[in-house]
């Protein structure tokens, strides 16, 4: 049998641990049924932190998502099957490309469900910047199975935000100063739709 070491309690300040987002959330749940006067306090700074949005950052990170494909993982996952199929390059790609970029389509629409649409419309921004610095200034070799992408992808979330926020004037304009901005050759194209 293994050994057993007695604990003792640590003297001075309080210990952290490295929690998963699982147990952060057991940690909180307890802290709430056992205290609570602080249910307010922990929906305000949960909210804070998961409204907390950094438009270079969210660029930053859909850049770094697309970039980091590589067309050798295209080739050696298309073509013949051991099963017998075929699996088509450009076929692979699109997998590729969609599950690199599906958790930050997750993302727009997980603040629309809560109706944080200041944070949607911020993240949006970020995706726009990722996808625009994507088609200019890619450096991957997938990058001739993705040329379309950008263009695709920045057209829908603009045509889903506009759907989802018909009357919203301030936003529009807000995204349209983004564009101009950061995303010049998308800024027309928005308007004119």
């Amino acid at each position: 049998m293994g050994n057993t070491t007695k604990r003792t309690k640590s003297e001075g300040s309080a210990k952290s641990y490295p929690l998963s987002g699982v147990q952060a959330l057991q940690v909180l749940s307890m802290l709430k049924q056992r205290h609570p006067e602080l249910e307010s306090e922990i929906s305000e700074l949960s909210s804070r932190v998961f409204n907390d949005i950094c438009t270079e950052d969210v660029a930053q990170e859909v850049y770094s998502a697309l970039n980091s494909l590589e067309a050798h993982d295209c080739w050696e996952a298309s073509g013949r099957q051991w099963d017998g199929g075929y699996r088509d390059e450009y076929e692979v790609a699109d997998e590729m490309v969609m599950e690199a970029f599906s958790p930050f389509l997750f993302q727009i629409n997980t603040f629309h469900a809560i109706g944080e649409f200041a944070s949607e419309l911020t993240y949006i921004e970020g995706v726009l910047k990722g996808l625009y610095q994507f088609q200019k200034e890619a450096t991957t070799d997938f990058s001739d199975y993705t040329e379309d992408y950008p263009d695709s992808f920045a057209t829908d979330i603009l045509s889903d935000w506009r759907h989802r926020h018909p009357d919203d004037s301030s936003g529009l304009e807000t995204l349209h100063s983004f564009l101009s901005e950061q995303c010049p050759d998308w800024a027309d194209a928005f308007i004119a739709k």
